[in-house]
């Protein structure tokens, strides 16, 4: 029998010591990524090492070098919590005596105990008599794209490396996948752009935010297992389309560079750098039913500016943009963050 995956789950939780599986990989605290949850690319290698020996066409032995592992997950946006693992450290209990609570999350420069926070990925699978759950300990989240277009819903593509897996027989009775708790799967409606200070961009087409902490696993003498990890310069890159309605992110490019032409253009406070770009998603309900993830990026630069102008089609402005800095908050009932504060 071929299985699909309709007889899999995948589900992560957070490692107290680096490439130890999490406790809590199994049970009530293993979470799900978010809806329609996809793996591809789920790779594992020993990096062999052909040798061969003078006086023979054919190779002669092999030797085995670092093992090491990556993968992708794909999913539709439901839960701010997956933010833990690609740098932003949360900022302890939320606010609030009762639903909705407020969690807030910001990028961690400053702990090097929790750069980078790395997780523990668990792949179960039905298979007959002999059931397969493969555990990935070590896992680090490499960078992570937040996109969304008309019509269509927000998902997200993490991308990410892990040192070692083991190979056992018995799936979680309840997975993660099968219930995202108190979350929804946000679209494309649900989204709001603003560039700067609360001036909302309108008639957006399309948004991308990537999130790039840039980790690697670091290996040493007398193991081919990975045994710690770093990271390397954070990076907030990000594009968006509208309609070409007005001049404004025109200007904001031209005065980044100071150019002549922005003196003949209207006038504006900031050079350099844009102060804020704010994604917005919020259901639109208020009290224990509200869930809002707002991620506000500060330290804008505008990469540049381009347009198609074409007969009977309307036209659009690309932007692609670099931010220094992000923070992440997020609305919902859940009293105590499942992911466990960092």
């Amino acid at each position: 029998m071929v299985f699909t995956g309709a007889f899999a789950y995948i589900q992560w939780a957070k490692e107290s010591c680096f490439g130890t599986a999490a406790a809590n990989i199994q049970g009530a605290c293993a979470l799900p990524f978010g809806f329609e949850q996809k793996i591809s690319s789920l790779n594992f290698t020993n990096n062999k090492i052909p040798l061969s020996q003078l006086g023979d066409v054919r190779v002669k032995t092999y030797a085995y070098g670092q093992t090491q592992g990556s993968f992708s997950v794909d999913f539709v946006l439901a839960s701010p919590w997956f933010f833990e693992l690609i740098g932003f450290k949360d900022s302890g209990a939320p606010s609030g005596c009762a639903a909705p609570y407020l969690y807030t999350w910001s990028i961690d420069d400053t702990s090097a105990t929790e750069i980078p926070q790395s997780f523990t990925l668990q792949m179960g699978q039905e298979s007959g008599c002999t059931d397969i759950v493969r555990t990935l300990v070590g896992s680090l989240a490499n960078s992570a794209t937040l996109s969304t277009s008309v019509g269509e819903v927000v998902r997200v593509s993490l991308d990410a490396s892990y040192a070692n897996e083991s190979l056992t027989s018995t799936l979680d009775a309840c997975p993660a996948s099968e219930s995202v708790c108190n979350h929804i799967p946000f679209t494309f409606a649900h989204g709001t752009l603003e560039l700067p200070n609360c001036t909302v961009i309108a008639e957006v087409q399309c948004v991308s935010i990537t999130f790039s902490q840039n980790t690697e696993h670091l290996w040493g003498i007398g193991n081919s297992v990975a045994v710690n990890s770093f990271r390397r310069l954070f990076e907030l890159t990000g594009t968006f389309k509208g309609t070409f309605t007005c001049t404004t992110q025109l200007v904001n490019l031209y005065e980044q560079q100071k150019d002549t032409l922005a003196n003949t253009c209207p006038a504006s406070t900031y050079a350099v750098e844009q102060p804020t770009l704010k994604l917005t998603f919020d259901n639109g309900l208020c009290g224990a039913l509200e869930r809002t993830i707002v991620i506000s990026l500060t330290g804008i630069a505008i990469d540049s500016h381009s347009i198609n102008i074409e007969p009977n089609e309307p036209i659009f402005e690309d932007i692609p943009f670099q931010a220094r800095d992000a923070t992440v908050t997020a609305t919902n009932a859940i009293a105590a963050n499942p992911a466990g504060s960092s």
